[in-house]
């Protein structure tokens, strides 16, 4: 008979899904299935006689009852109590339920378990990691042994590919999940792995990608739902739709309130995306940098995470730090099998600090379980059909989101933060570029030196967290005098660059005279000038690949151009697309206008109209935005 100590279990629970992996007692490790996936939902539903239900069985009962599903409790762990069908479930319960069904699943297969350690993002504290082990408990799981997400990456790579990982080698461990990103430097030493520096966004993930293509269809096809359940289904459409793009290089949407399938590009995609992982890399170069670790003398980089998946993340990684990744071929499960090769007792040391993080995760489950504290008395707010939910569960779209679509209604794939290292241009100063309008040199270029300490100009908790009433549209008036939907304010305040958003849908005639506009309006505040400086400067020279005629723009700032999408066999004769990229000191913001005319094409006359509109919305916008 099997001692019940020999049987070991890791148990990673995610933002969108959870994964188990068991260790037999001949040191076999086999990933649990759930209905024949490794991967759990980590979504939970209440259903009308209070049992708790995950997995599939909580994504198929959602569909009708929406109000009752929460898709990512991992993402509520602050929250205490979350609303479901009109009645308060604590979150704890939420995790449990997710936690039990692992339980359920374990003890089929293997019995009574022995060890059991669960991880945890590397930048959670005392209470949210207390939150973990209360829930496990709840769950049948007794007390578990916790470690962090990038260290179990970490002693996964060291026991897998100890040739990536020699002694006294570093491994960076950027891990990027559908909530969170956790970015990780180690050492490995004789007494195992050492955590130099670590750091995350808690707030940044492949949920706020699947955002971004939300903001993105809604600026360029209006309404997207009429319910809640017509919004779960498009959100799943979207997911299932990215994860597809891994793999190929187009695939459409269905809208089922608009009654058709529109197509998503990788390079659509790409460009969505984008803005979403910027914040990813800069974390990930400066915790090198602080950490006294240049990326020259780090061993390997690990990428772990479902969202890890997005080919980009490695391209921009690569690009950023010049290392070419290690990439597994299912690296949602790496983090709960490393969880495994965490041994009792001080396994892995820390000895750097732990860089402040910020944000939390989504998740779903498939039998039902009754809620193990007694439930609070049904709580009815709002509307049957669609209760009232805390306000941090209203994400549509983030901020990363509102971001994104700037950058794919502007310069698309062209345009990132980060290409050269300390943020230098080729030479080590920031790269200067000069050239009259028209002439493919682009604007006149200005800039301060990368080794200079330019005072910052813009202070973000200045800035109103509502850019929406700041942003002027008198100049694009006349082209688009109608408002066809509601403002989309969307800010981010962050260490590195903070964010602020507003995405606006504007139109003008009907029928087939319709024409529509999506203007979405970004401000980033840079904490290190410098950085702007690079940034703009990598924007400006990959618009100049797509338009040798871009032009400069005096009086907003220290540098400016304006950009016009050239029509070619990628853009059909009935759209019509312009931005603006400006920078002033610390400030970089954005102007970008995305039009479309079903009915006829658009003249050359109308183009350049839109262009010079464009510019005169700018300027507007520039003088209400207070520097300090």
């Amino acid at each position: 008979m099997t001692a019940p100590s020999s049987w070991r279990l890791g148990v990673d629970l995610g933002t969108s899904t959870t994964v188990a992996m068991l260790q037999w007692p001949d040191g076999r490790v086999r990933p649990l299935l759930f209905d024949g996936s490794p991967l759990l939902s980590s979504a939970v539903l209440l259903g009308p006689d209070g049992r708790l239900h995950t997995g599939r069985d909580a994504a198929h009962l959602g569909r009708g009852t929406p109000q009752r599903l929460e898709p990512n409790p991992k993402r509520q762990v602050d929250d205490g109590t979350v609303l479901l069908g009109g009645a308060e479930v604590p979150v704890v319960e939420l995790l449990a339920a997710v936690l039990r069904r692992v339980a359920v699943e374990a003890a089929r297969v293997a019995g009574p378990l022995g060890a059991v350690t669960l991880t945890h993002p590397a930048t959670w504290a005392t209470r949210r990691r207390g939150l973990l082990v209360e829930a496990a408990q709840r769950a049948g799981l007794g007390r578990p042994r916790l470690v962090a997400e990038p260290d179990a990456a970490g002693l996964y790579l060291a026991r897998t590919r100890g040739d990536a990982l020699p002694p006294g080698g570093h491994v960076l461990v950027y891990d990027l999940g559908a909530g969170t990103c956790d970015v990780t430097l180690l050492r490995r030493a004789p007494q195992g792995l050492e955590t130099v520096a670590t750091g995350g966004l808690n707030d940044v993930g492949g949920l706020d990608i699947d955002a971004a293509i939300i903001a993105f269809l809604e600026a360029s096809y209006g309404r997207l739902w009429t319910d809640l359940a017509g919004r779960r289904q498009l959100w799943d459409e979207v997911r299932t739709a990215k994860e597809m793009l891994s793999r190929a290089s187009s695939t459409v949407i269905a809208i089922p309130a608009l009654g058709k399938e529109v197509p998503l590009g990788r390079e659509q995609l790409d460009g969505l995306a984008r803005p979403v992982l910027r914040p990813t890399i800069a974390v990930t170069r400066a915790l090198l940098r602080d950490a006294g670790s240049p990326a020259a003398g780090t061993t390997a980089l690990f990428l772990v995470g479902g969202a890890s998946r997005v080919p980009l993340v490695a391209a921009l990684l690569f690009e950023a730090l010049g290392i070419a990744p290690i990439v597994t071929e299912q690296p949602e499960l790496v983090v709960a099998e490393g969880a495994l090769y965490d041994a009792p007792g001080p396994a892995v040391t820390r000895t750097g600090p732990i860089v402040p993080a910020a944000g939390a995760a989504p998740v779903a489950a498939d039998v039902g379980y009754p809620v193990a504290a007694p439930p609070p008395a049904p709580t009815l707010v709002g509307s049957p059909a669609v209760p009232a939910r805390r306000a941090s569960r209203a994400r549509t779209a983030t901020l990363a989101g509102a971001v994104a679509v700037a950058a794919v209604l502007g310069l698309g794939t062209a345009g990132y933060l980060l290409t050269t290292r300390a943020g230098a241009g080729p030479s080590g100063t920031a790269a200067t570029t000069s050239g009259a309008p028209g002439t493919g040199g682009g604007p006149a270029r200005s800039g301060t030196a990368a080794g200079s300490t330019a005072p910052a100009k813009y202070t973000a908790t200045k800035l109103p967290r509502n850019l929406c009433p700041t942003v002027d549209l008198a100049g694009l008036a006349r082209t688009f005098p109608t408002q066809s939907s509601a403002p989309v304010n969307q800010s981010n305040l962050s260490t590195a660059v903070s964010s602020f958003s507003c995405i606006l849908g504007r139109q003008r005639g009907s029928g087939t005279a319709l024409v529509t506009a999506g203007i979405v309006v970004t401000a980033l505040v840079f904490t290190d000038t410098n950085l702007a400086v690079t940034t703009l400067t990598s924007y400006h020279d990959n618009a100049a690949l797509n338009d040798p005629g871009l032009s400069a723009v005096s009086g907003l700032g220290n540098e400016a151009f304006v950009f016009r999408q050239p029509v070619d066999s990628s853009s059909a004769a009935t759209n019509a697309n312009s931005w603006l990229y400006a920078r002033d000191g610390n400030l970089l913001w954005q102007i970008q206008v995305n039009a479309n005319s079903s009915g006829r094409a658009w003249t050359e006359v109308e183009r350049t109209q839109l262009r010079d509109d464009l510019v005169a919305a700018a300027r507007a916008t520039q003088a209400k935005l207070p520097a300090g």
